[in-house]
């Protein structure tokens, strides 16, 4: 284990840490600014592309690394959008489908005996009710609150956890309602929702994006995958597109509407055209191969 203190550096020993590096710097006053409102260690989290092993490739600019820090900024923004119509696609499913079989009722979602099993759902929605105008409307005028308005402050993954601790009639339900093949098992549904929710929470926590590979969960071959050049293992298991971002925008194609999955495409692609361009240092198939994509990902949306 590492154990020598980072000191904190001023902008202008951060310049001049840059330059140690070999990595050179086209305006420096610039490069100042861009330090007066963005973390240097956050950008630097996206140097890898520039780098061979240990050492950085020759003549990379600092500002290619922003460049790509920028990319993932604005790739954040294109899958938030698709992925808030999802959460908010599962969440009515989940409501609508609850009230019907057990109650509209706040007390009814918190009823253990409306689940196979149930956390402690009460404390957490206490929380995250408390800041809410329309939890606190229906609680001082009508003494509880409708499942579909409490829903709305729960949490994506209090959501996820409500519908994995469901019985199985209303997993059944719910699932062949959420996605677009009603021939996917419920685990298969489970671990798509699983990567979607987090690849959520990245973009709205501002996590890095670019290069995303879920850690511990991944998904099943899928028809999609067919039609790509992917490489195999010795068992027939897909070297890329199980829990990389060829992965989430293939559990997204479930998930979202034909329309709103091609306008979505088209923007990463778009958005893919525009930054390869302007980094000048790493080229377009390395920026895609950093990002696990086919260079052909595009036709996602026409199959």
């Amino acid at each position: 284990m590492n154990t020598k203190i980072k000191d904190f550096l001023t902008i202008e020993q951060l310049i001049e840490n840059i330059k140690n590096k070999g990595i050179l710097i086209n305006d420096e006053e610039k490069l100042k600014e861009i330090f007066e409102n963005n973390n240097y260690y956050f950008i630097t989290g996206y140097k890898e592309p520039f780098k061979n092993n240990d050492t950085y490739k020759e003549n990379v600019y600092f500002e290619d690394i922003f460049t790509l820090y920028q990319f993932d900024k604005k790739l954040k923004l294109a899958f938030a959008e698709i992925l808030f119509e999802i959460e908010q696609k599962v969440k009515t499913v989940f409501s609508n489908n609850f009230s019907k079989r057990f109650g509209h009722k706040d007390i009814d979602l918190v009823n253990p005996n409306n689940y196979d099993s149930i956390s402690k759902l009460n404390n957490q929605i206490a929380w995250y009710g408390k800041e809410s105008r329309a939890i606190e409307y229906y609680r001082n005028e009508y003494s509880f609150i409708p499942v579909w308005v409490l829903i709305k402050v729960l949490t994506f993954g209090m959501v996820r956890d409500l519908i994995l601790n469901s019985d199985s009639a209303a997993k059944g339900v719910i699932s062949q309602k959420i996605v677009n093949d009603n021939t996917l098992k419920f685990s298969e549904v489970k671990n798509m929702l699983e990567i979607i929710i987090n690849i959520r929470n990245c973009c709205c926590h501002d996590d890095k994006l670019y290069g995303f590979i879920h850690r511990k969960v991944h998904i099943l071959n899928t028809p999609y995958h067919l039609y790509f050049d992917l490489e195999k293992n010795e068992s027939g298991e897909y070297l890329q597109g199980k829990k990389d971002l060829l992965a989430v925008l293939i559990c997204i194609k479930y998930f979202a509407n034909k329309d709103s999955y091609s306008s979505f495409i088209d923007k990463i692609s778009n958005l893919i055209n525009e930054y390869s361009s302007k980094i000048k240092s790493i080229t377009k198939d390395e920026f895609m191969k950093y990002m696990f994509l086919p260079k052909d990902f595009e036709k996602l949306k026409d199959l």
